[in-house]
């Protein structure tokens, strides 16, 4: 059956007319890899092939941000499948075949998520004049000369329609990947470890293909725009390009809290936070949430420990846990794992830790008295107000509940109605300590029934 796929892609190429088909790397290496024949459950036939278009003035654009003008190519493609255009490319527009047309606003992301979708990558890039592109096409014939006229059909259309996309596009699109690089490089010297420029939209639309939120698009409808508080001083910021825009700055060494009442919108921020590592094309929103690369994210659950150290937080160990604070051995608990985490962030000097409640575990975070006695925890909140030297990284904190790591934080936002609004934690801290102290003085003076 293999011997037949091979020899039907062979014979496929062999009538194949086409200036633009890529014969450099149809080789023995690349078979079954860039160019093959694949059945589909449905009956149909994909084949997979390599192409190159040229343009001179590809020459002309910044090979810093190269991938946006292959991003915006690629995307204008889709625009035209989506409108029944080169139909061969999506099968037709098929559901099982969303894969080839769904819109990708994400370029340069380090996680292996959405690689059947097709974007800018190590397949389809610009290099000099060239534009290489790995087209992945939907037949329902398997006769190999009606396939080899159809291709050359199909890509002599794709070229006149590559040779008509407007320059300034191009250039537009890829300064827009060299403005979030270079700013992104910048961070550091400017003293900073994550910037989100205003008029950014954090919320995501998500679909069967782009599930998680580094890949998912703009939500579609109404998208709150991200706007920073003026009592947190919004910076100006000069991009490559000249333009200067304004956001909020998170500052090295910074306890950054994000607070609010549920479903306003705080996870999807620090999501948006955390995708501020990949570059995104113009129009997916995050084109100015600029954060470093070296960013960890704590989060609970449970690992084997081989001799990882957790002193940090734990000054003993429960039982069945063999070892000792610097050296555990067995199975974690939550908060031992988070713990972790957290150390070896710190310990690897990561510029930015993030965290969110919904996925922490809570004794980790603030204190608590049967904590405290039956566990020997020291909580983050603890070690933030009396230990601030050991934690060299930056934090930003998502919670809803946690009053007192909200009140360690350095500065802080509350979410209403979706929009980034002040909170004085001065004032923060004073209603919060008159409240502590009511609320001692009933418990304390409360009668057993």
């Amino acid at each position: 059956m293999r011997e037949n796929k091979f020899s039907l892609i062979d014979e496929i190429i062999s009538r194949i007319k086409t200036e633009h088909l890529d014969r450099k790397k149809l080789t023995k290496s690349n078979k079954n890899k860039l160019f093959y024949v694949a059945k589909q459950a449905d009956g149909k036939l994909k084949v997979t092939l390599p192409f190159v278009f040229k343009r001179e003035d590809f020459l002309d654009l910044n090979k810093y941000g190269i991938e946006g003008a292959t991003g915006h190519i690629i995307e204008r493609i889709k625009d035209c499948i989506r409108r029944g255009d080169f139909s061969i490319l999506s099968g037709n527009l098929a559901k099982r075949y969303e894969a080839l047309y769904e819109p990708v606003t994400v370029v340069n992301c380090d996680l292996n998520i959405g690689s059947d979708l097709w974007r800018a990558d190590r397949y389809n890039y610009i290099k000099n004049e060239n534009l290489h592109l790995l087209l992945r096409m939907i037949f329902d014939d398997e006769n190999a000369k009606t396939i080899a006229t159809e291709i050359d059909e199909l890509v002599g259309k794709l070229n006149e329609f590559i040779q008509k996309i407007p320059y300034k596009d191009l250039k537009k699109e890829t300064l827009n990947i060299v403005n979030q690089k270079d700013l992104r490089n910048r961070l550091d010297k400017l003293g900073l470890v994550c910037f989100i420029g205003d008029g950014s939209k954090p919320a995501r639309e998500y679909t069967r293909i782009r599930r998680h939120y580094r890949i998912a698009g703009p939500k579609k409808g109404v998208n709150v725009e991200f706007k920073t508080p003026i009592e947190l001083n919004p910076i100006e910021i000069e991009l490559f390009d000249g333009n200067v825009i304004t956001g909020l700055g998170i500052k090295k060494r910074e306890i950054f809290i994000i607070t609010g009442r549920n479903a306003q919108g705080k996870s999807t921020l620090l999501e948006a936070i955390e995708s501020g590592q990949d570059d995104h094309l113009i129009g997916d929103g995050r084109e100015y949430i600029i954060t470093t690369n070296k960013v960890s994210k704590a989060t609970t659950g449970t690992m084997q420990m081989n001799g990882q150290d957790i002193s940090l937080f734990f000054q003993k160990l429960p039982k069945g846990i063999k070892g000792n604070p610097k050296k555990v051995y067995g199975t974690a608990s939550g908060s031992m794992t988070m713990a972790y985490q957290i150390q070896r962030a710190l310990n690897t000097k990561m510029d930015l830790i993030l965290i969110d409640e919904d996925n922490s575990a809570v004794n980790l975070l603030v204190s608590g008295l049967l904590s405290k006695w039956f566990e020997g925890v020291k909580s983050l909140a603890e070690i933030i107000m009396n230990e601030r030297e050991k934690l060299t990284s930056a934090f930003i904190i998502v919670t809803s509940s946690l009053d007192l790591l909200t009140a360690c934080g350095d500065r802080a936002i509350y979410l209403e109605d979706h929009e980034a609004k002040y909170l004085d934690l001065k004032k923060f801290r004073r209603e919060l300590g008159k409240y502590y102290l009511n609320l001692g003085t009933e418990l304390y003076n409360k009668k057993e029934n």
